[in-house]
């Protein structure tokens, strides 16, 4: 919706809305008896209610958008991983586990720390 708004084109169909809510008809019938285009009425009853939405600050309904995520770090639904020292000293390291610890053992054990972790 980055086009110009037309307010009287905006004014006009919420004027056509209205006039169809109090006639008691059907769309259809509505839509026939003025000559307008069954899809132009829609359409325009659609657009109308985005831009209401978005003039209130909310979203509309079924309009993509963005919701915050937060994902852990590492992730593992596998089980746990392990890691081997050139020493030959393994670390098993369980889901959820604490990076810094993780750091700290590998510093204790000597291991040459990666860039990436």
């Amino acid at each position: 919706m980055s086009k110009v708004r037309d307010k009287r084109k905006e004014a006009y169909w919420r004027r056509q809305f209205s006039e169809h809510r109090s006639s008691g008809k059907s769309i259809v019938e509505f839509c026939r008896r003025r000559r307008i285009p069954l899809h132009q009425f829609y359409w325009w009853k659609r657009r109308l209610s985005l831009l209401d939405d978005q003039d209130r600050g909310g979203q509309a309904e079924n309009e993509p958008g963005f919701v915050p995520v937060r994902l852990p770090v590492f992730s593992f639904s596998a089980g746990p991983i392990e890691v081997v020292h050139p020493s030959g000293c393994v670390v098993r390291i369980s889901p959820g586990f604490d990076t810094d610890s993780l750091r700290r053992v590998l510093d204790t054990l000597g291991a040459p720390r990666s860039t990436e972790a």
